[in-house]
């Protein structure tokens, strides 16, 4: 994946980051104030989110079994499962730092009380929004599994894409907010193969 960096990874990176400026300017709130008029369709846009809810939690299940076979004096992991994982971890890790970082409100604050903007370093759990954590953590591994096996690419993409459209419609994040958690979860994707350098599994 390294050696894609210069003219894939790069443009993809630089790409999301203007789309995410853009919007910021023009499309977050007219988006956020289109689907709120949605209520309806929102128990639909929760099951597009849910698989980011399942990244995290099969991370550690993973490493508690890795821990049980290191226990019984099996060593090995699997290369996949391993770099997937501590991609999850790293990508949890940094969205935590940028939403303190960025202190973006979030979209129901917003609709609900007028609040909108960046306000960095910020303690308060109003300003969390940028980058998703959710969207972070379900493109991390997924990333992975998209350098490692081009022939799942297809279902790879179509699974963010899920993803980022139910934190979207159902106002839990703006465009930006995804867009940036994409940019978080690929890079720390990125960062663990460069680091493991895993054959396919």
């Amino acid at each position: 994946m390294s050696r894609y960096l210069p003219a894939r990874l790069a443009i993809f990176w630089a790409a999301l980051a203007l789309g995410c400026l853009l919007s910021i300017a023009f499309l977050d709130r007219p988006l956020a104030l289109f689907f709120a008029q949605m209520p309806g369709l929102r128990p639909i846009f929760n099951v597009c989110a849910a698989p980011s809810l399942l990244a995290l939690p099969l991370s550690g299940l993973y490493f508690a079994w890795l821990v049980l076979q290191k226990l019984r004096g099996q060593t090995t992991p699997n290369p996949l499962l391993l770099s997937m994982s501590l991609a999850t971890l790293a990508a949890t890790a940094a969205k935590d730092e940028l939403k303190w970082m960025f202190g973006r409100s979030w979209p129901q604050f917003w609709l609900k009380n007028n609040i909108y903007g960046f306000h960095p370093f910020s303690n308060s759990f109003v300003y969390g929004g940028f980058p998703s954590g959710h969207t972070a953590y379900i493109s991390a591994p997924i990333g992975v599994l998209w350098a490692l096996h081009p022939r799942w690419r297809p279902a790879c993409a179509a699974i963010i894409a899920f993803v980022m459209l139910g934190l979207v419609a159902a106002d839990y994040h703006y465009l930006a907010d995804v867009l940036g958690g994409l940019i978080t979860g690929t890079f720390c994707a990125w960062g663990t193969l460069v680091l493991l350098k895993p054959r396919h599994a």
